[in-house]
């Protein structure tokens, strides 16, 4: 599609080119774009409708990559990857190897920072200008945050650091959530004044007319500040940001690019520390998007939704109806874990705590120690973000905490930032954490209703994709007790010479690679482990069954270092296993974070696909 504008726009240069009465038209065609990309391949949607103007007004007063852009979570970046030269690459968009859903310093040098998590955007924009400052360097550092981000905080540890002479512009995008105390007509027209250039000069020529009266112009202007300060605040409460020194610009229509560039000149004049306030309406230009921002936050590239932390959602109701004690809590993910259908029905007993991991977890030991049965829901990657509370808060309390870990396993689409591939191991070296990973729905009941009960803490893993109900057909049950739960194919009876041992989704690849090798004569057989800790039980359970085996592979969808194929390797041999019989391999991510830099198949890359693994299994 040809778009009169958008074709002429292949760096920041070009966009300063663009006539302001044209920036409309850019705009709608930016939009266009967006909509027809993300229908087609998926995507974040209403996020980045929402700051088309925001962008193209930032790159056209701040000069990157001489100026520093930084985005929190990144998800909104892909304006700005259109304006720097990246429009092209977007056939590839969230494809392994393919242009990043989120900021990528490997992928431009525009990109400032890499971000995939919330709340970050501060402390590394603080770091950037504070680096700049050291070295001498005349730049700007700009950080557009979403309000959501300041549910983190992160955000208020970085703003409690935050030196006011810095020249920092952190542009405060809200698009839903009220943050400033500073609202009413009085506010909107502190706003328009305080960015008309009119006022500007007259507060300058003030300021120096005063300043050069002999003897008493200095005091004069600071009795002048004190009592500018006071009617202030009687005449309306200063907000949060004004509190802590910084220089408070908003808030501002974020759809009106000459405003919108108009504020940021005023930060950029200052020099200083400024925060600029702007709204707008997230899904902007698109009408469902518009009317249901969360439905087109993001798009699947296809109609096919997990159904696992559905299945924990249905079930944690069926065990809520019979116990009251039951307590949902989430880190603003209510949707995409399946909670807020608990929330929706039991709203007096379900907690969205915002994006906060770590206040989640130790919320939920508080809320254990108290005699609840809480369950938190979160993803695998955001849990990483709370290991000190699981840790030391949790764990060493032993409080029965039972931690829901969606999205485990590798995120093809949204990369490395994303990928639920260190939760097993750092959660195994916990003591007293008990640790399944489900791979059907019916398991995924019975560890989720064994939880309500343990008196201990729980995490349970389970992938954000479908049941593998063809790789399980072939598997039946050789032990089912939640904490020692594992199918295998074959029997104690008839070992076969070459073992797969695997658990989660993985087990799909796995039953691939056998088929492949049994084509060729070999005899395989797969042991799936759906309870990975306590190890040394599930260790005691599988012995018997490769015992005689010529060579087992431990095939793991997660990081090897400290995973749950090395440490099986070790209990194995505590319980006897004999290497000079058994050779014992395994598959696993291999000290990298699953990131490649060219077009693959991911699970190929990293060694995990059908054909690696039959590959590795008769090397």
């Amino acid at each position: 599609m040809n778009y009169s504008f958008l074709d002429g726009i292949s760096s920041p240069s070009d966009l300063k080119k663009v006539n302001k009465s044209d920036i409309p038209a850019l705009s709608k065609e930016i939009r266009e774009f967006l909509i027809e990309n993300a229908k087609e391949r998926g995507g974040h949607l209403a996020s980045n409708l929402g700051v088309v103007e925001l962008t193209l007004a930032v790159h056209s007063v701040f000069d990157s990559p001489r100026d520093h852009i930084v985005f929190d979570v990144g998800h909104q970046s892909y304006v700005h990857k259109i304006v720097t030269g990246r429009r092209r690459d977007f056939d590839g968009l969230r494809t392994p190897g393919g242009l990043c859903g989120f900021t990528s310093m490997r992928e431009s040098e525009h990109d400032a920072f890499g971000a995939g998590h919330s709340s970050t955007s501060v402390s590394a924009a603080l770091g950037l200008a504070e680096a700049d400052a050291l070295s001498g360097k005349s730049a700007h550092t700009v950080c557009i945050t979403g309000d959501g981000a300041f549910t983190g905080g992160m955000i208020h540890e970085a703003l409690n650091n935050c030196p006011k002479d810095l020249p920092l512009v952190i542009i405060l995008n809200e698009n839903g959530m009220s943050i400033s105390s500073n609202k009413g007509a009085f506010a909107s027209y502190l706003s328009r004044v305080r960015v008309s250039k009119g006022y500007r000069r007259f507060k300058n020529n003030t300021k120096n007319f005063i300043d050069r009266i002999p003897l008493i112009g200095k005091p004069l202007h600071s009795l002048c500040s004190v009592l500018k300060d006071f009617i202030k605040g009687i005449i309306y409460k200063p907000n949060y940001f004004e509190e802590l020194g910084l220089y408070y610009i908003g808030p501002i229509d974020g759809h009106d690019y000459g405003k919108i560039c108009n504020a940021l000149e005023l930060a950029k004049s200052t020099g200083k520390a400024c925060v600029v306030h702007v709204k707008t309406v997230k899904g902007k230009g698109y009408d469902p998007a518009e009317s249901s921002p969360d439905g087109y936050h993001s798009l699947a590239a296809s109609s096919d939704d997990s159904s696992f932390h559905a299945t924990f959602a249905n079930e944690l109701l069926s065990l809520a109806e019979k116990n009251e004690k039951i307590v949902g809590v989430t880190a603003a993910m209510g949707i995409g874990t399946g909670l807020d259908k608990f929330g929706r029905v039991y709203p007096e007993r379900y907690f969205d705590v915002g994006i906060a991991e770590q206040h989640a977890l130790t919320f939920a030991a508080g809320l254990a120690a108290g005699g609840q049965i809480p369950y938190v829901a979160i993803y695998s990657t955001f849990l990483q973000r709370g290991y000190d509370s699981l840790l030391h808060d949790i764990a060493l309390q032993n409080l029965p905490v039972n931690i829901m870990i969606d999205r485990a396993g590798l995120a093809v689409g949204d990369g490395a930032t994303h990928h639920g591939i260190f939760d097993v191991s750092f959660i195994s070296h916990i003591p007293n954490v008990t640790l399944l990973a489900p791979a059907s729905y019916a398991s995924l009941k019975a560890m989720t209703a064994y939880a309500s009960v343990s008196d201990g803490p729980v995490a349970i893993r389970y992938p954000n994709s479908s049941e593998p109900t063809e790789a399980l057909a072939g598997l039946h049950s050789v032990s089912n007790h939640p904490l020692c739960s594992i199918m295998a194919d074959f029997d104690e009876g008839s070992i076969p010479e070459y073992i797969f041992i695997t658990y989660g989704s993985l087990v799909s690849k796995v039953a691939s690679a056998a088929d492949t090798l049994r084509k060729e004569g070999m005899s395989v057989g797969i042991i799936l482990v759906e309870s990975l800790k306590p190890y040394g039980a599930v260790a005691k359970a599988i012995l018997p069954m490769i015992a005689g085996a010529k060579r087992v592979l431990y095939a793991e969808e997660g990081i090897r270092n400290g995973g749950a194929a090395e440490i099986m390797r070790e209990e194995l041999i505590l319980c006897g296993m004999d290497l000079g019989a058994t050779e014992y391999r395994i598959a696993a991510i291999d000290d990298n974070f699953a990131s490649p830099s060219s077009p693959c198949d991911l699970y190929d890359y990293v060694g995990l696909s059908a054909d690696k693994l039959a590959e590795k299994m008769k090397k």
